[in-house]
């Protein structure tokens, strides 16, 4: 350690004399002052280098502290982003939710799909089956039409003879009046309406119709009429709509074990339009008959154009003369 200037002066003092050992002293002070000098100035430098590690400290602190803010507002976006991912998620189970409600309302609609296409499916083959009863039925109508034809031919040959002869039949249902109760009463019929052959000039046909119709039906269909003889078939009105709509000749009875109805529409010569017409007057007249329907129509002559719209419907044709 370097002497202070103190203990020098002190010793210069003790002995003034020894100068000597006074310039030893002083070259080993200023080897003294010059290790402080450079100790003084290394000081210097360790303090600027301190300063300056100081300074970079102060500037890493304000980096970190500006990196924390930025932590801090990453961290606040973040939590938004969270936050909006939540509120996404639940738009997301709500939409779920509601397509789930919409698969289900789907998967019910399927169900009731499958049901009503087996409900369809169960009506067609019903369908099928009436088309085959029909298609017999149309094949046993055209039979009987052909059967028709043959009697309206008979029936023709009858009327010729019955007029010749009328004088003579009428005799002869007196004879055989006489012989029977239940003949008399058959007889008595037959002599009522030969009775009315006199007139068939002026009678109407819708008279002709009430004589000949009951048997023809009976023997040919085994349709039996309800009523006195002679009026099973009379003129009928029906109330449709707020109007009376008339109906030539009405009559009810039995096809076997079934219940039927006489619709009967007479004219005296009948052509197609005549078909159509009664066609219309029997879909408006439908749904008021209690029983079901055998719609016929009766006249002198049937013109060839009314047989296939008449088969078509199922309707029968009648003439008097052409059985």
């Amino acid at each position: 350690m370097p002497e202070s200037k103190g203990a020098i002066k002190k010793r210069r003092l003790k002995n003034p004399n020894d100068e000597g050992s006074s310039a030893g002293q002083v070259g080993g002070l200023e080897g003294a002052l010059q290790r402080l000098t450079e100790g003084v100035i290394a000081l210097a430098e360790g303090q600027k280098q301190l300063q300056a590690t100081v300074t970079q400290l102060v500037e890493w602190q304000q980096q970190t502290q500006g990196t924390v803010a930025q932590l801090v507002e990453g961290q606040i976006q973040l939590q938004n982003t969270v936050s909006q991912l939540a509120e996404e998620n639940r738009k997301l189970a709500d939409g779920q939710e509601r397509l789930w409600q919409a698969v289900t309302h789907l998967t019910k609609g399927q169900d009731e799909l499958r049901q009503a296409v087996t409900r369809l499916t169960e009506e067609n083959r019903r369908l099928s089956e009436g088309q085959e009863r029909l298609q017999e039925t149309v094949a046993h109508l055209s039979e009987e039409n052909r059967k028709l034809a043959e009697e309206q031919e008979r029936l023709q040959e009858t009327v010729g003879q019955l007029v010749g002869v009328q004088l003579q039949l009428q005799t002869t249902v007196s004879q055989l009046a006489e012989e029977s109760r239940k003949a008399m009463v058959v007889l008595k019929e037959v002599n009522r309406r030969v009775s009315r052959l006199d007139e068939q000039l002026g009678m109407t046909v819708e008279s002709v119709a009430q004589i000949v119709l009951p048997g023809y039906l009976e023997r040919h269909f085994g349709i039996k009429l309800e009523g006195k003889l002679g009026y099973e078939l009379k003129p009928m009105f029906f109330r449709l709509n707020g109007e009376w709509e008339q109906v030539d000749l009405y009559g009810e009875g039995r096809m076997g074990k079934e219940e039927i109805c006489i619709v009967c529409g007479c004219k005296a010569k009948i052509y197609e339009r005549d078909v159509h017409a009664f066609v219309k007057k029997l879909e408006r007249l439908w749904g008021l008959l209690r029983k079901r329907p055998i719609p016929v129509l009766f006249g002198y002559s049937i013109h060839p154009s009314a047989q296939e719209p008449a088969s078509s419907h199922n309707i029968l044709l009648v003439s008097p003369l052409h059985r």
